[in-house]
């Protein structure tokens, strides 16, 4: 009675054997067996239900964000192009003004001489 293990060693004993079995592991077993059985159970590579989703949801996001960004862009070049626009507009407003200050400032040069030599005839 003393070689043989107390009854809770054996039940633990046989416990951890149907434990590692369903694992897919065994004790005691040579090279050639531990390469045919194989583990049990959900590979490390297989995607589950809430993965797969969580991916779609990922790439809705980047693609979401990318549009978003494409949309900013266009907007930015709309403004730029605007912008020349006006720029340009303004500055043909600008040189006509010009032109039309010189133009002015001429014929009230052109006055104000006829005035000043008026005046000098009639003051002789």
């Amino acid at each position: 009675m003393s070689d043989q293990l107390p009854r809770f060693a054996v039940w633990n004993a046989k416990k951890h054997t149907k434990q590692t079995k369903a694992r897919g592991y065994e004790m005691g077993c040579d090279e050639g067996e531990k390469e045919e059985r194989r583990r049990r159970g959900p590979s490390n590579y297989t995607l589950s239900f809430g993965g797969i989703i969580a991916v779609a949801g990922l790439l809705a996001s980047g693609v979401a964000t990318y549009n978003a960004v494409q949309n900013d862009i266009a907007a930015l070049k709309r403004g730029e192009v605007y912008q020349e626009r006006t720029n340009e507009r303004l500055s043909a407003e600008i040189k006509s003004a010009r032109v039309e200050q010189r133009e002015t400032m001429k014929e009230f040069n052109e006055k104000l001489d006829r005035i000043i030599d008026h005046w000098n005839r009639r003051g002789r």
